[in-house]
């Protein structure tokens, strides 16, 4: 059978120009190097040289094969490099998910790479609910989960570490009568409007707020005749179909027509975490860690 070892001898007969100059590169004797091409000769059943040239000259099918067998082995040794990683443990993807009113913006995106840095590993971003997450962490779907509180399942088997908490806003589209002469809205000043979210807690913690909050005020949010529960919210706004309530950090991908108009009523904010299973092994703890100190203060 052929062997990765006499394609290699092969290729650097022909980079060489001569079996005398690649045997002189490889420390091996010629008649050695020249025994091994033999028998791959043998093995596929064709000549690959023109023993008739002085010079290591190919035959029509041999430059055919060399060009094929040269590309091809760049590819094994990549494929070797990558195996020899997983085989050393360095190889490891951290599986992280957010909740859609999470946005992961360049502060964020700065922290992973930082951590995949320090720790030799890679991530795998996805978008779940937050309710979804703890069931995720727990099963294993999932390593890490960054989501927001409060939420209905128990969180005692998870590491959950705070990471920052932000003021609600209101998403307006600029040419609303609202966004004219005010710098700040009241839940009650919405109580009229169409609300583009979608109020159910099994699917967003934040939308469930909103909601709590609307009927604190005495009212029943209006739904809007198309609704989103992800930052599409805004641009349901921005086509003037209704406005919806935000954490701050949407003003990184607020558009254009689009204003955030902080609410009146303080004191209400949204809070991300972080969470991890208790039992997780060292690599997701000291990643978790990690990237506990490069969100905190956000």
């Amino acid at each position: 059978m052929a062997t990765l070892k006499q394609f290699n001898y092969l290729v650097k007969i022909v980079d060489e120009g001569s079996f005398i100059a690649a045997s002189e590169k490889l420390f091996i004797a010629q008649s050695a190097l020249s025994r091994q091409i033999k028998l791959l000769e043998e093995e596929i059943e064709f000549e690959l040289f023109d023993r008739r040239e002085k010079r290591a000259t190919l035959t029509k099918a041999g430059e055919m094969f060399y060009r094929k067998i040269k590309n091809n082995l760049q590819n094994i040794d990549q494929i070797i490099e990558l195996s020899k990683s997983v085989a050393m443990g360095n190889d490891i993807t951290i599986k992280i998910a957010h909740s859609s009113s999470i946005v992961i913006d360049q502060f964020k995106i700065s922290a992973l790479q930082k951590v995949s840095e320090k720790h030799n590993l890679k991530f795998d971003i996805n978008t779940f609910s937050s309710e979804y997450q703890v069931q995720a962490i727990l099963t294993g779907e999932i390593d890490l989960g960054l989501f927001r509180l409060p939420i209905s399942q128990s969180v005692e088997d998870l590491n959950v570490i705070r990471l920052y908490q932000q003021p609600l806003y209101v998403a307006i589209h600029k040419e609303h009568y609202l966004c004219k002469d005010n710098t700040e809205i009241s839940i009650q000043q919405l109580k009229d409007e169409a609300f583009v979210s979608t109020p159910h807690r099994a699917r967003s913690v934040l939308n469930y707020l909103v909601n709590n909050l609307c009927l604190a005020a005495g009212f029943i949010p209006k739904q809007a005749k198309i609704q989103s529960r992800k930052v599409a919210q805004l641009q349901l706004v921005a086509a003037k179909i209704g406005v919806c309530i935000v954490p701050e950090e949407f003003k990184s991908i607020v558009p254009e027509n689009v204003r955030l108009l902080p609410l009146k009523e303080k004191g209400f904010n949204s809070e991300v975490v972080l969470a991890w299973k208790k039992d997780s092994d060292q690599k997701i703890e000291k990643c978790a860690q990690d990237l506990v100190k490069g969100l905190c203060g956000k």
